[in-house]
């Protein structure tokens, strides 16, 4: 793969990235974000279009002055990185205060644009250099001046596009803008370098140093740093996709752990149920309808807990958590334990119809309290399989009064035996 074929590819993701961004632009027309976003993709499809070299002979034709491709290509791209900052400030900042951030870097591209058109008609560069159009002129002093506006403007915007979207990563609660913004950062960085590099190569031409042997490695360099950002900016909207196989396959194992705990509790409390979930083939493909079901098995659960909660077993639950501190469990994995064990002694004694003797009162849920439905999820399922397998759970019903006569204390409790 030569530079044009990765310049070729840059091109092409580009305008794969504007037409995916404007889909959802049509949905959000009055998101000054998403509207920034898609300005500074299509620029930048614009750019790659026609700075390249199968295309700029005809551009120029088309313009109708040599070189008029070189000058469109860099004020797209000053559009792109002011645009891309505008991304950044609306971003990070409410609308109004925003649009005032915005305001200085707008005058600044267009100061530059303005810059660049002068000073352009001034040089006048008449020989068509499609490949090499920077380095062949950076020797001619006007347009010298004209290239050190250029990049000036480059490298700054580019160090406060790296700048910001490293800061805000770290700030982001978002994992896949989070991560988005990591990477724009990454090529934010590597193309600044390259500016950094072109911007000594000025000096360097005017004293007949060159530098035409480096320009096919700044230029795959270059590329690699943009297809790094396309990356970042649009992940946020198909990164989800990707963790859809994980957050499948974990709903999955959470509803197999959490389903023979709810139909036990159920089974004594059988007008708990949510309504059924409506759905069609394609849905129940989708992560969501697992994890839908997976949050009425978490409700229902609660729900009937809260029912039966006259027929828990302190003393059971007691001897539970000494048992498991005897032994040296963590204090979570004590709380896991004292609430299976609460669990089981509810369903035993419904089975019979008994609440146990010398009941001082029901004990609320021993679990400690998550801060989300998320924590709540791998709570319970940690409970259920604490409930199933753990025999500290089987030793404290079997000194309890709710325990079946002839049980032995090292016997496995199980979710099936309890129910």
């Amino acid at each position: 793969m030569n530079a044009y074929t990765l310049h070729s590819v840059c091109a092409v993701t580009a305008w794969l990235a504007f037409a995916y961004k404007l889909t959802a632009l049509r949905k959000a027309p009055r998101d000054y974000a998403l509207a920034a976003l898609c300005g500074a993709l299509l620029f930048s499809a614009i750019a790659y279009t026609i700075a390249h070299p199968r295309l700029y002979v005809p551009v120029d034709r088309l313009l109708g002055f040599p070189n008029g491709a070189a000058l469109v290509s860099m004020t797209c791209i000053v559009l792109v990185l002011a645009c891309q900052q505008f991304v950044l400030t609306f971003w990070a900042h409410p609308p109004a205060v925003a649009r005032r951030k915005a305001r200085p870097r707008a005058l600044a591209a267009l100061f530059v644009l303005a810059a660049l058109f002068t000073l352009y008609v001034m040089t006048g560069p008449s020989e068509q250099r499609p490949k090499d159009f920077a380095l062949h002129y950076a020797t001619d002093p006007p347009f010298a001046v004209f290239l050190s506006i250029y990049l000036l403007y480059f490298i700054g915007s580019e160090a406060a596009i790296a700048r910001q979207s490293h800061a805000y990563a770290k700030v982001s609660h978002r994992l896949w803008l989070r991560r988005g913004l990591g990477l724009v950062a990454i090529g934010a960085w590597l193309t600044l370098a390259i500016s950094l590099s072109r911007a000594f190569s000025v000096p360097l031409e005017a004293l007949s140093v060159d530098l035409n042997p480096m320009e096919p490695i700044t230029r795959v360099l270059g590329d690699v740093g943009t297809l790094i950002t396309y990356v970042g900016w649009t992940l946020p909207g198909w990164g989800p996709a990707l963790a859809a196989p994980g957050r499948r396959l974990r709903a999955r194992r959470q509803y197999q752990r959490l389903r023979p705990l709810r139909n036990a509790l159920h089974e004594f409390a059988p007008t708990i149920e949510l309504p059924a979930y409506a759905d069609g083939f394609w849905h129940r493909l989708r992560p969501s309808y697992l994890e839908f079901k997976v949050y009425r098995l978490v409700i229902e659960i609660r729900d009937c807990q809260l029912a039966l909660r006259p027929y828990a077993d302190p003393h059971a639950v007691r001897v539970a958590g000494e048992l498991g501190r005897a032994a040296g469990l963590a204090p979570r994995e004590v709380l896991a334990v004292e609430e299976a064990t609460q669990l089981a002694s509810m369903v035993r004694s419904r089975r019979r119809n008994t609440a146990p003797a010398a009941h001082c009162g029901p004990r609320a849920a021993a679990g400690p309290q998550g801060s989300g439905l998320a924590d709540e999820i791998d709570w319970l399922v940690r409970v259920a399989e604490v409930m199933e397998r753990s025999p500290y759970v089987a030793e404290a019903l079997a000194g309890s009064r709710a325990e079946t006569v002839g049980e032995g204390p090292g016997r496995r409790s199980g979710i099936a035996d309890v129910a």
